[in-house]
C-alpha cells in the first residue's frame, strides 16, 4: 500500500509538470502580453518594470517558465505555531506502518485515510504557510492571498451542492435501480437526462427568475437573493440571522450545480446497482434467504458505490473550475469568478496559479479514491 501510494504521488508530480508546460504554453500562445493593459497608464512605468525583471518577460518563454516554476516552488513563510504538527505527522507515520504490517481487514485504506486526514488537519491548523507565487499583474495584489481569501466562499458553495447532489442523487439512483422500469424510474430518468443536458447558466438564470425574483412577486416576502454571499449588514446580525442569510444567498447557486451532479450520481448509482444486483453473488445472498433491505444495503450498495466515489473524488479536486459559471452568474466572490477576471486580463501568475491548485487537487483526491477502492471491495489490491 505504502509503495503503491509513494508510486502514485512521483506518477502525480511528472503529471503536475507536464500539466503547467501545456498551460504556460498556451497562455504564451493567447497574443498580447500580460502588461499591455498597464502600459495604457504611464504612472504604471516602476511598476511595469519591477514585474518585467521579476517574472522575466523580457526573456525567452522557456526563461519565463523556469522563473514562474521557481517562484511557484518557493515557499516564503512557514512555521510551527506549537509542536501539534510534528507529533500529528509522526503519529500518523507510525500508525501508517501499524496498520500496514498488522491489519488484515479490507478496512486497511480506511483506517489509512482516516489516520491521516485527522493528522493533516491537525498540522494544517496549527501551521503558518505560504508559498511565493507572486504578485497579480492586474495590480489585486499577492497571489497567495489572493487565491485562498476566495476559497472560503468557494469551497462553501461547492461542499453545500456535493451534500445535496449526494443526499437526493445516491439515493434515488438506488431506488431506480431497485425499481427498474416502473414509472418512477422512467420518471427519474427523464428528469435525469433533462437536468444533466441543460447549460448550467439556463439552470442558474431560470433559478434567478423563478425561485428568486417571482416567488417574491408572489409571496412578497424576499426568500432567496441572485447575487452576492452575504448582505451588507451580516456583521450586525444575530447568530441566528446570519445562518439565514448565508442560506439565502447560497440556497440558488448551491441548487443550481448540485441539479447536475444529482443526474449524474443518479445515473451511475443506478447502472451500477443493476450491474451488482444481477451478479452471482447477491443471488445467492437471496437463496439463502437474506431480508431483502440487508441484500441491497450490506452486499449491493457497497460494491455499486466504487463508481460514485470516483465521481466524489473528481467533484471534490474539480470543486474550483466546476463553480466558474456558476460564481459568476450569481456574483458569488469565490476563485471561480477570480478566474474568469484573470483570464480576461492575461494575469499570468493567477490563472496558473489556480490551473495548479485544481490539478493538485485532483491527484490527492484520485489517490484517495484509489484507496477507497480497496475500502469497498476487498478484490483490490495494490500489490
Amino acid at each position: 500500500m505504502l509503495a503503491y501510494i509513494i508510486r502514485r504521488l512521483v506518477y502525480g508530480m511528472v503529471t503536475l509538470l507536464a500539466l503547467s508546460m501545456i498551460v504556460f504554453s498556451l497562455l504564451q500562445m493567447t497574443g498580447g502580453g500580460p502588461l499591455d493593459r498597464l502600459k495604457l497608464n504611464p504612472r504604471m512605468g516602476p511598476y511595469i518594470q519591477t514585474l518585467t525583471e521579476l517574472w522575466g518577460l523580457d526573456q525567452p518563454a522557456w526563461r519565463q517558465y523556469l522563473t514562474w516554476l521557481r517562484n511557484y516552488t518557493s515557499i516564503r513563510e512557514f512555521e510551527f505555531q506549537n509542536l501539534l504538527p510534528l507529533v500529528a505527522v509522526a503519529t500518523a507515520i507510525g500508525a501508517t506502518y501499524l496498520i500496514i504490517r498488522f491489519v488484515k481487514s479490507h478496512r486497511k485504506g480506511m483506517y489509512l485515510v482516516a489516520v491521516w486526514s485527522v493528522a493533516i488537519f491537525i498540522a494544517v491548523s496549527n501551521t503558518t504557510i505560504s508559498f511565493e507565487w507572486g504578485t497579480s499583474f492586474s495590480g489585486s495584489g499577492d497571489v497567495w492571498n489572493l487565491i485562498f481569501s476566495r476559497a472560503g466562499a468557494t469551497f462553501r458553495l461547492g461542499l453545500t451542492a456535493l451534500f445535496l447532489a449526494l443526499l437526493i442523487g445516491v439515493p434515488l439512483g438506488i431506488y431506480q435501480a431497485v425499481r427498474q422500469y416502473s414509472f418512477f424510474d422512467q420518471l427519474g430518468t427523464v428528469g435525469a437526462f433533462l437536468a444533466f443536458s441543460t447549460p448550467i447558466f439556463i439552470i442558474g438564470i431560470g433559478l434567478q427568475i423563478v425561485l428568486a425574483l417571482y416567488l417574491e412577486k408572489w409571496t412578497g416576502a424576499k426568500l432567496f437573493f441572485v447575487t452576492g454571499m452575504n448582505h451588507p449588514n451580516y456583521s450586525a446580525m444575530s447568530t441566528t440571522g446570519q445562518f439565514v442569510n448565508t442560506v439565502q444567498h447560497l440556497a440558488l447557486p448551491a441548487i443550481s450545480i448540485a441539479l447536475i451532479s444529482l443526474a449524474v450520481y443518479a445515473r451511475f448509482q443506478r447502472s451500477s446497482m443493476l450491474e451488482v444486483l444481477h451478479s452471482d453473488y447477491l443471488r445467492t445472498a437471496k437463496a439463502k434467504g437474506l431480508p431483502r433491505r440487508k441484500v441491497i444495503v450490506k452486499h449491493a450498495l457497497r460494491n455499486a458505490m466504487i463508481p460514485v466515489v470516483t465521481l466524489i473524488s473528481l467533484d471534490v479536486a474539480g470543486m474550483i473550475g466546476g463553480a466558474i459559471i456558476t460564481e459568476s452568474i450569481f456574483g458569488w466572490p469565490g476563485i471561480g469568478r477570480l478566474y474568469i477576471k484573470a483570464i480576461t486580463e492575461i494575469d499570468y501568475p493567477v490563472v496558473m496559479a489556480i490551473v495548479m491548485v485544481i490539478g493538485v487537487g485532483l491527484v490527492i483526491m484520485n489517490i484517495i479514491a484509489d484507496i477507497l477502492y480497496g475500502v469497498l471491495d476487498p478484490r483490490v489490491r495494490y500489490d
